[in-house]
């Protein structure tokens, strides 16, 4: 009977030790204790200068100190494919532990969905962390341009740069063409948005797809100064400030060609986003998400995004996760239609 009460009795205690060095252990890994002196990588799918290099280095000033153990984020720029060589190194390459992510392109998801042979990822299993904008594209054109109105776009060749085959300027343009009788001309090779606003100026193209936020913002000459003229909108729903230009779906002759153009104008509700590679730990993608709530209420945040003239618009990870979700819903039909324009 003795022996009996004190095996468990030893039973007990070496319960509880256990229970204590597991929660030792699982301390050391804990988020603040894993992230505490580390120096995270955050991932720009664009060149310096651009509107996702504003925005990506906005981020890496701020999210650090909403992060457990408050680390430091380092902005490192990797543009190339339109941002397919940095989505396709944040998949298979990047570390898996959180100490990288990074932004990914708006057409991440229509990519994938149309069959690109260059993805090497699945959008559908990256941890998505939070939207910081939207890009409200819109075409604009060079004041010399012949292409003023979107009925220019039928009855003229316009020249339009492309920053690579995931561009949104040579995917619709493509696809525009295509469906809709449009008459672009695409020039690419440009590495990103400041590559390709320089080739406007110089008079290389006479066309661009850029953000609005990004261009009312960062060229308030060119507006005032009638240097452009803004074309049209291409986006799914119509931006506030721009309430005389017609968005794209005005091109659309039958509810077939307006399906086409909803999946190939949604990655505006994807926008510029945050992930982290598929694989890393939950409590770690957790971290993240807290930490990006918490910085797009943070005043310093603001602050410092209406000194650059950045434009926020931000979204939850589980409206991302729902972007991409919807893309996949495409019919066989529609996907078909869409290819055929895509490459």
């Amino acid at each position: 009977m003795g022996d009996r009460v004190a095996r468990r009795r030893w039973t007990n205690v070496w319960a509880a030790l256990t229970i204590i060095l597991g929660v030792a252990t699982a301390h050391g890994q804990t988020p603040a204790g894993f992230f505490k002196s580390k120096s995270l990588t955050l991932v720009i799918p664009n060149s310096p200068g651009g509107s996702f290099d504003l925005y990506g280095r906005l981020v890496a000033r701020h999210l650090g100190k909403h992060l457990p153990g408050q680390p430091d984020i380092v902005p490192q720029n990797m543009p190339g494919a339109s941002g397919m060589i940095a989505a396709n190194w944040l998949y298979g390459v990047a570390p898996q532990d959180g100490t990288a992510l990074g932004i990914l392109i708006p057409n991440i998801a229509l990519a994938q969905v149309l069959g690109m042979s260059e993805i090497k990822y699945d959008v559908r299993k990256f941890n998505w962390i939070g939207r910081i904008v939207s890009p409200t594209a819109t075409l604009f054109t060079w004041h010399t341009s012949g292409t003023k109105t979107i009925a220019d776009l039928r009855r003229r060749q316009t020249v339009i740069a492309s920053t690579g085959p995931l561009s949104q300027a040579e995917i619709t343009s493509q696809m525009m063409n295509g469906i809709a009788g449009t008459k672009f001309k695409i020039i690419p090779g440009y590495r990103g948005t400041s590559d390709a606003i320089l080739a406007l100026e110089r008079g290389e193209v006479e066309a661009g797809i850029f953000p609005w936020t990004f261009m009312k913002l960062s060229h308030p000459d060119w507006l005032a100064d009638k240097k452009v003229n803004v074309v049209a909108q291409y986006t799914r729903k119509p931006i506030a400030d721009l309430p005389d230009v017609p968005t794209i779906f005005g091109l659309a002759n039958s509810a077939d060609q307006r399906g086409v153009f909803t999946l190939f104008f949604g990655p505006d509700e994807i926008g510029q986003a945050l992930a982290l590679p598929p694989n890393v730990p939950a409590d770690r993608v957790e971290a993240f998400r807290h930490a990006f709530s918490e910085m797009i209420r943070d005043p310093d945040y603001l602050a410092d995004a209406e000194k650059q003239k950045l434009a926020l618009t931000p979204a939850s990870w589980q409206d991302l996760e729902n972007s991409v979700t919807e893309a996949f819903k495409a019919t066989a039909d529609q996907v078909a239609i869409a290819r055929k324009f895509s490459h």
